[in-house]
Order: structure tokens, then C-alpha cells, then sequence
């Protein structure tokens, strides 16, 4: 049976999200819905989804479609009566992060579901980057011991004026983010969160360090966070406010883990490898085997076809909502900690 969708959502991501069901067997997006609704009228032309099934109000579209989800690729901010709208309509729920603005939102969208007994998962696409699921299997492979340390970094300047003085492409395809109070930790390294967690488990203690560099963003575009996580140690070290000279593109952050019979490298500016050293010596191959902008694309595509594995099968997802409020919480956390200069303990 062919699953119908709709995506609420028709910004810069929403590209992403169509080539993804575009690559799914027995799924078909159906309709689209913006607030502009000339975007949705871009997408629709580009993925062959007729003019009759674009709508420039999602509730509008709810209340005539004949759907089984919804694919919600909006803003925070309407996440929640959005996510309410389609679990009162009886739709089962794929919804982009962060899922909410606050952990009360959150909870409240996943009872709304409950209630309807429709299924809500998060978009977190991050965890199932192909270098990741690598990784993880060769931590429960015991490739390197126990864990004992982790540190995932990157910087680049995307909050930074273009040398010809325009803006950054970041305030370019996502202009809302100029605007938010709370940017990269919610923006980004919610999604690191997200990887740690899948990798070692549940964060017991985040301290945070954040700074506010860009005057073209009202939101932190630094932050330093050290994060205890079933006894490993883990650190994530990012900006969006350093001044790159050439710009560096890639789909890789810089990765270690320390075991205490090895050690795990993601290598970015080493040709984007995957570098494994045990006391028995040590190998490396390419962490991917398709252009970078494949590997991007693969990831949100493995994330659909899970939730669409997990509907047909009436299983939870990896991340589902319920998952995700504890992603959620560790990102509050750490603002939490930033503000009051001490280590906040979940």
C-alpha cells in the first residue's frame, strides 16, 4: 500500500526532505503547504505534485487531503499546533528539529499524539549519517574498549559578513535564524547532543560556555560544552563566528574517541577519513564513498525510510518523540548552565 503524505514547510530544508521521499518505495507526497505560498508553489513544480494540492494554510490542506502523515519541515515555533492540528486529524507525525521551544511544547505535542494514537518521530537526520552508524557499530563491537573520552569539533564562519560585505549564506536561505535568541546550541548542537546520545547513552551533567560574536545575529554563534554521558567524558566545541580565510566545506565534524584499547578519528581536513588506532595498529579509509553532497542527502533519506519502516511496522522510532524530549532537555540544559556559570545535572 502507497502511504500518503503532505509537507507542511517549503523553506530551504524542504529540498532535502522531498528528494528523500522522492527515494522511498511505497510512499508518495501528495500535497504542500506555506505560509508563501509561491514556494510551495516552486516545490510543487519541481517534484511533479499537482497546483490543485498546494495550499498556502496547512489547515486548510489537513482538513481536504486523504493523508497518513505529515512531513513538518516549519519553524519551531508553529511546531506545536501544527503537530496538534494533524494528531487531532488522525495523522501520524515526522516532524523537524528542534521539535519544540520549550520541554512543556514538547511534551505536550507528544501527548497529543498519544491520545490520537498516531506515531510522532523527530527529523534528527544527524545519528544516521553513514560515518556515525559506523561508529557506533565498532563501539559495540568493543573495536576500541570501553569509552572513555569524546570530543566532537568544528568551526566556520557562517554568521560572518561575506567579504563583499552581504550576508552569509546561513541568513540568506534560513533568514528566521538571524532572528532567534538561541542559535547554534539550537540550531546545531542540538544535533551533536543527539549523536552523543546514540553513541553512549544518556547525559547525566552538561556545563556550557556560549558567546555572541556577529552583530548580524541576535542568537550565541559560539559555544563550548563539556557533557558526562554514561561515564565518558564528552566534549563539543563549535562556532559559526570564526574569521576562515578560504572557506572549508565538508560534510565531517573533527571526531575522537578514546578508548582504553584504542582510539576513533573522523578526519575533515585530512581528506575526510576514518581512522581507527588500536594497540595492534592502525587502519583508515574514506568516511564516505559518494560526493559530500550525497552523503548529506543519504542521511535524510535513511531517516525518512525509518519512520516509514517504523509506521508500517507499529514500532517506536529511534528517535521518537519521546526520544527527543531528552535531546531537547540537554539543550535547555546547557543555555541553563551557561546563565548561571555552573554544571547543570539531568
Amino acid at each position: 500500500m502507497t502511504l500518503r503524505g503532505a509537507l507542511l514547510g517549503c523553506g530551504h530544508v524542504s529540498l532535502f526532505h522531498l528528494r528523500a521521499w522522492a527515494q522511498i518505495d511505497g510512499v508518495q507526497i501528495v500535497a504542500l503547504a506555506n505560509r508563501d505560498v509561491s514556494k510551495a508553489e516552486a516545490r510543487s513544480r519541481e517534484f511533479g505534485i499537482s497546483p490543485e494540492h498546494v495550499y498556502g494554510d496547512y489547515r486548510q490542506l489537513l482538513d481536504q487531503e486523504a493523508l497518513d502523515f505529515v512531513d513538518i519541515a516549519t519553524a519551531p515555533e508553529v511546531h506545536r499546533e501544527q503537530v496538534e492540528a494533524a494528531a487531532v486529524r488522525g495523522r501520524h507525525v515526522l516532524c523537524q528539529k528542534p521539535l519544540a521551544p520549550s520541554l512543556e511544547d514538547a511534551r505536550a505535542m507528544l501527548t497529543a499524539c498519544e491520545t490520537a494514537g498516531v506515531l510522532l518521530s523527530v527529523n534528527e537526520n544527524w545519528r544516521w549519517r553513514s560515518w556515525y552508524r559506523e561508529i557506533k557499530h565498532l563501539l559495540d563491537e568493543r573495536v576500541i574498549g570501553r569509552p572513555r573520552y569524546a570530543r566532537i569539533a568544528r568551526h566556520n564562519d557562517m554568521t560572518l559578513s561575506c567579504p563583499n560585505g552581504g550576508l552569509p549564506p546561513l541568513f540568506v536561505s534560513q533568514a528566521y535564524t538571524a532572528e532567534m535568541d538561541r542559535l547554534i546550541i539550537y540550531e546545531w548542537g542540538i544535533h551533536l547532543m543527539d549523536v552523543l546520545r546514540f553513541l553512549f547513552g544518556e547525559v547525566t551533567g552538561v556545563y556550557a560556555r556560549i558567546d555572541h560574536v556577529s552583530p548580524l545575529c541576535k542568537g550565541e554563534d559560539r559555544a563550548l560544552l563539556t557533557l558526562d554521558l554514561s561515564g565518558v567524558t564528552s566534549v563539543i566545541d563549535i562556532s559559526w563566528a570564526t574569521v576562515m580565510g578560504e572557506a572549508r566545506s565538508g560534510q565531517l565534524e573533527q571526531v575522537t574517541i578514546e578508548g582504553d584499547e584504542g582510539t576513533i578519528e573522523l578526519l575533515p581536513d585530512q581528506g575526510d577519513l576514518l581512522r581507527v588506532t588500536t594497540k595492534s595498529g592502525m587502519w583508515q579509509r574514506p568516511a564516505f564513498d559518494v560526493a559530500p553532497e550525497g552523503a548529506y542527502q543519504a542521511s535524510y533519506t535513511a531517516a525518512q525510510r525509518h519512520f516509514i519502516e517504523c509506521l508500517r511496522a507499529g514500532t517506536e522510532p529511534e528517535t521518537s518523540g519521546r526520544d527527543n524530549l531528552r535531546t531537547l532537555a540537554v539543550a535547555f540544559a546547557a543555555y541553563d548552565s551557561a546563565a548561571r556559570g555552573e554544571v547543570v545535572h539531568l
